[in-house]
Order: C-alpha cells, then sequence, then structure tokens
C-alpha cells in the first residue's frame, strides 16, 4: 500500500473498508489545500500597492494573501523594510469586516460590501454584482477603492485540491454516498453542492458538531471519514474508519486507522481499491481450496486416487494458494489504467 502512498494501521482495515456505505470528506484543509491565495484581481496597480501598505497591519489570512500576491520592493514588502511600508499609512482603523487608513495621503478602504455600504462609499453596479457572484461560488470578494469610491475587487480563495473531483465521482460511481462537512459559510460550498456526486453537504458545522452527525449517518449505515486537522480528530475517532491526510497534524492521524501521505485525495480511492481487489484475492483463494477439497478428497478416499497423487495435489494446491497470496494486487490508477501494489 505504501506503493501507492497509503500506511494503513489496522490489519482489519481493507475488510472494514469493503462495508463502508458513506464517506465523509472535510472541506477546508481536505478538499481544499486550507490555504488563501488570491484568485483573481481586476484594480489599478497603484491602488493595489496602497492597499499592501495597508494590510500589513491586518492579521486576518485573507490580509496575508492579499499581502504576499501583490508585495513589490517599490513599498518595501519584499525586501523586508517595514519601516518603508509603515510610514506610508496614517490613521489605521480596523472594522472587524475590513480596514481603512491613509496611504500616501490617499484614504484607501479594504473590505467587503456590507463595510462599504456601512461607510457610505460608492459601489457601482458591476462591481457589486461581480462581488456577489464571487461570494456564490465559494469565494471571498475583497472591495477596495479610494475616496469614497470602490475601484476594484479582489477575489480570495481556498483553492480546491487537485483531482478533488474526479476522486468524488468515482467513489460515488461505486454507490458510496459521499457527504462534505465544514465549518464554513454556506456560501462557500457551492462547488460541492453542485457536484453530481456529492449526496450532502453541511455548512457551518462545529467540531463537536461534526462528530454528532458521524454518529447520525453511522446509525444505519457504515462511515468512513476523511480529514486533515485537530478540528477533524474527534469526528476520525468516531467513524468506523478514518482517514487522515499526511499533511495533518498528529491529532488527526493519531485518531485515524489510515494515513494518506503527501495529501494525495486520489489515495482514497485506492484505498478502496485495494480493498476490492484484496476480496477478489481472498475469493480466488478460496475458490481454489474448495476445487481441491470438492475433487481431490472425496476421489482420494474413494480410493480413486493414489495417495501419492493426492499428496501431490495437496503441495500443489498450497503453492498455488501461496503465489496467489503474493501476487501483486491490481487497482485502477489515476490515468483510469493498472497499477500494481504489493500484498
Amino acid at each position: 500500500a505504501l506503493d501507492r502512498g497509503i500506511v494503513v494501521f489496522d490489519e482489519t482495515v481493507f475488510e472494514r473498508l469493503r462495508g463502508i456505505d458513506v464517506v465523509v470528506f472535510d472541506k477546508t484543509g481536505t478538499l481544499t489545500t486550507g490555504e488563501m491565495d488570491v484568485l483573481e484581481a481586476d484594480a489599478p496597480q497603484a491602488l493595489l500597492d496602497a492597499v499592501v501598505a495597508l494590510e500589513r497591519r491586518a492579521s486576518h489570512p485573507v490580509a496575508r494573501a492579499i499581502v504576499a500576491a501583490f508585495e513589490s520592493p517599490a513599498n518595501g514588502e519584499a525586501t523586508g523594510d517595514t519601516d518603508t511600508a509603515d510610514g506610508r499609512v496614517r490613521d489605521f482603523e480596523s472594522h472587524g469586516t475590513g480596514v481603512e487608513g491613509v496611504v500616501d495621503c490617499t484614504r484607501v478602504l479594504v473590505g467587503t460590501l456590507a463595510l462599504f455600504e456601512e461607510r457610505g462609499w460608492a459601489v457601482s453596479p458591476d462591481l457589486r454584482d461581480h462581488a456577489r457572484d464571487a461570494r456564490q461560488t465559494g469565494q471571498i470578494p475583497v472591495v477596495i477603492g479610494r475616496e469614497e469610491h470602490a475601484e476594484g475587487l479582489v477575489v480570495v480563495g481556498d483553492t480546491p485540491r487537485e483531482a478533488w473531483d474526479e476522486t468524488v465521482s468515482r467513489l460515488a460511481d461505486q454507490g458510496i454516498d459521499v457527504v462534505v462537512l465544514t465549518g464554513d459559510h454556506d456560501d462557500a460550498t457551492g462547488f460541492l453542492r453542485e457536484h453530481g456526486g456529492v449526496t450532502h453537504v453541511f455548512a457551518g458545522i462545529t467540531p463537536p458538531a461534526k462528530a454528532e452527525a458521524i454518529r447520525h449517518l453511522g446509525a444505519n449505515r457504515r462511515v468512513a471519514m476523511v480529514g486533515d486537522g485537530t478540528n477533524d480528530a474527534m469526528a476520525l475517532a468516531v467513524a468506523d474508519l478514518g482517514l487522515s491526510l499526511g499533511s495533518g497534524t498528529a491529532m488527526a492521524a493519531d485518531a485515524s486507522d489510515v494515513a494518506i501521505l503527501d495529501d494525495d485525495l486520489q489515495a482514497v480511492e485506492a484505498a478502496f481499491d485495494l480493498a476490492r481487489a484484496a476480496t477478489r484475492r481472498l475469493e480466488g483463494n478460496i475458490a481454489l481450496a474448495v476445487t481441491y477439497n470438492a475433487i481431490v478428497v472425496p476421489l482420494a478416499l474413494a480410493g480413486l486416487l493414489s495417495p501419492v497423487f493426492a499428496m501431490g495435489a495437496a503441495v500443489l494446491t498450497g503453492g498455488l494458494l501461496l503465489a496467489n497470496s503474493r501476487r501483486r494486487l491490481r487497482t485502477a490508477a489515476p490515468d483510469g489504467g493498472d497499477t500494481g501494489i504489493a500484498p
């Protein structure tokens, strides 16, 4: 299993995987990278430079993403000269949903649409619609403006992991229900709700509520939980099977039965492939053993086979069983082909 980045902590894992009816995914850090990135920016460069100088005084992850995306030596960020950047800012204010201040003698406001409305700053209909569209797709629209007029928009988002949709689709194709639990606002789950393989999405869920949701889902079905962080540890522990991503915390790994290395979501589906392949291998061995017992033993008891021949058949059957057990398991590779995995 290490060939596909899967570490199994319990010898019963593959047996339990075969009985799973529901796979529950945490959203942030599991189906997404958990890191805020600027996905889109539509604003004058001079205004973006002023926004960076202002956002350097904020500690929010969105502010850090904006600074990382637009920092430049011109305003002191890239060189680490904070005195240069801070000297540009006066009258800094944090409003909870944004920040405001005077940068190079120009008043700049950065934040939500609601903050601009609250402060009485003008926002064009096109910019307002653009911000609302971004919010509906689960992204974070940050409106930026100067001198009481909104002039641009920066869209920040938690980027979905590579191949997350293929992983969900393949699990759904196997008849497994896929459920997503997240502490994020419902607006941030639009891309998940639109995916045909996702059965249910529950937003605004606290860590204790995640564990309770797992218990509820597991009342009549067997549930596997896939998570990555401390907030998922309780849910991983109460699930019938817990799978933690490699980037997760030690607490999440300790609560899980399977560790997925390298943050490869496709390894989740590969674990189910391994379980099915192991089942096929077991069924093949049982068929071989039954064939020997059904044919050779009765013939030997009836005197139709010599003891030497019966002994030879037993040795041959045992050898075949051993060879079959040691063959590499064949599972579906990410590109749709097959890959061999050592037992």
